[in-house]
């Protein structure tokens, strides 16, 4: 059973005309889940980095300060799940460049979801399984999550063509309505139940 999205937290109607060069990372703000390259990528590019989530440890938000990239960053603080919903109407690419950590590799973040329902494009770690999912359902991009230069480049190339990252985000939100959602995996959680009390 995966941790993927529950539907009604976070469905709005995306009008794509409405967003600015945005691109947007919800979540806990730490070094392993690639904030720091993140923020360095913004040296080669104009685009805004809306943040939010808390830092661990504190002295992070420093450390990345102290960055030139930070210059570009909208920083959210830790806000809720409406406000989470407004953040990604307004942005047009959703960040989940974590580092390869064992531990990651074969996981299923629920930001990624996330991003994908809000309809906009991911841009993701080049891990295997999750250029599986991207590159078949065409909802993003994957990216060496140690490379600014790199992930700075992937940025632009997505935003270089609205129309094609209008559909890549359309595609991610289809498959998610259709597939990774909490309402499919409810369904097996509860038929495990099921056969359990038999």
């Amino acid at each position: 059973v995966c941790n993927y999205p529950i539907l009604k937290e976070l469905v709005k109607e995306v009008v794509w005309t409405n967003k600015k060069n945005e691109i947007c990372y919800v979540g806990g703000i730490t070094k392993i889940r690639g904030i720091t390259e993140v923020v360095k990528a913004l040296e080669y590019t104009t685009v805004k980095l809306n943040l939010a989530g808390e830092y661990s440890p504190l002295n992070l938000r420093d450390e990345l300060m102290s960055l030139k990239g930070w210059q570009q960053v909208n920083e959210y603080g830790f806000i809720g799940m409406e406000q989470v919903s407004e953040l990604f109407v307004k942005s047009k690419i959703g960040m989940v460049t974590l580092y390869p950590q064992i531990n990651y590799l074969d996981s299923l973040p629920i930001k990624m979801f996330e991003y994908m329902l809000a309809g906009i494009p991911v841009i993701a770690s080049d891990f295997l399984l999750w250029k599986k999912i991207i590159e078949e359902n065409n909802c993003g991009m994957c990216v060496d999550p140690l490379n600014p230069k790199a992930i700075s480049s992937t940025i632009d190339l997505i935003l270089s063509d609205d129309a094609k990252a209008e559909k890549m985000g359309q595609n991610g939100r289809k498959v998610v309505l259709e597939k990774y959602n909490w309402s499919v995996e409810e369904k097996k959680l509860v038929s495990i139940y099921n056969n359990i009390l038999k």
